[in-house]
């Protein structure tokens, strides 16, 4: 049985067993990430929303994977994950067919567990996206459904975490590209579509690929086959205040997809997560 798995069904164990909710409300918040780039600074950045609403707050960061930092939820070692919420309701109720923004979104609150809420959903994402470069054979393509016809003339980079894509674009738009290269990062999958050396796609998530992304064209998922993965905070019931959840809201408004890639680039470059993500609070007066 998989890790994430056992954590699933802890988590829904606990929810019959109203787990929790004799619990008194712990003096500092804690606020947990996974080991990835973009959850640390997402991390970072929820913190500091709280800590300008007043509240004492500290992180844990690098806990591991998705399903180790919801574990570290469950137990009550941290009280605030940020995650991404197609990703969450996936892990909650995987039979769920909602790939919209709002349709995933209220998906996602009627499967939580109780004991765990959401508040609103930033719109900052790191979705999966088909990206193409300029020219032969996908040259003005704007959709998915744009390319499906010449996929067989091109070469995809991709890398091992994101092929799983590659089966469902072939599955809803009959897209079965000709060979695909398997790339050790997305940075490398980014180049190999910019350079276009045999490469004319690739399969990226939006912000974690960073910055340089931007100069290529990320298809519309037209049919709808990959599910919203905005930015939302996954947080305990009785932890927060309604000024905390508040401060969540400002993050969820401001927050853009090219600022997380941004940042992420700053990250990799060899910036620290909490000064860029402290930097990114002031701008926007938090």
């Amino acid at each position: 049985m998989s890790g994430l798995r056992v954590v699933v069904l802890a988590l829904l164990s606990c929810a019959a067993m109203s787990c929790g909710a004799a619990e008194q409300p712990s003096s500092t918040i804690v606020v947990g990430s996974s080991d990835t780039v973009h959850s640390e600074l997402l991390a970072q950045i929820y913190a500091g929303a709280l800590r300008s609403t007043g509240a004492e707050v500290r992180t844990e960061l690098d806990a591991g994977d998705s399903g180790d930092s919801l574990a570290a939820l469950d137990r009550g070692d941290v009280d605030v994950v940020p995650e991404l919420m197609g990703e969450l309701l996936d892990t909650f109720d995987s039979t769920s067919e909602a790939t919209e923004a709002d349709d995933v979104f209220a998906d996602l609150n009627k499967s939580l567990p109780q004991g765990l809420s959401v508040s609103d959903y930033a719109t900052a994402e790191d979705g999966v996206a088909l990206v193409i470069a300029d020219g032969a054979p996908f040259s003005g393509a704007e959709t998915i459904t744009d390319i499906a016809s010449n996929c067989s003339q091109a070469t995809v980079s991709v890398t091992s975490a994101n092929a799983e894509a590659l089966n469902r674009v072939r599955d809803r738009y009959g897209c079965s590209f000709a060979s695909v290269r398997i790339e050790a990062d997305e940075d490398a999958v980014v180049e190999a579509v910019e350079v276009a050396e045999g490469v004319s796609a690739g399969v990226i998530r939006t912000a974690s690929s960073g910055p340089k992304a931007k100069d290529l064209t990320a298809l519309e998922d037209d049919e709808g086959t990959f599910r919203a993965q905005n930015v939302v905070p996954l947080f305990r019931d009785g932890v927060l205040n309604e000024n905390e959840i508040k401060a969540f809201g400002v993050v969820a408004g401001e927050l853009t997809t090219a600022d997380l890639a941004d940042m992420i680039g700053e990250v990799r470059g060899g910036a620290k997560s909490d000064e860029v993500a402290a930097r990114w609070l002031g701008e926007h007066n938090l």
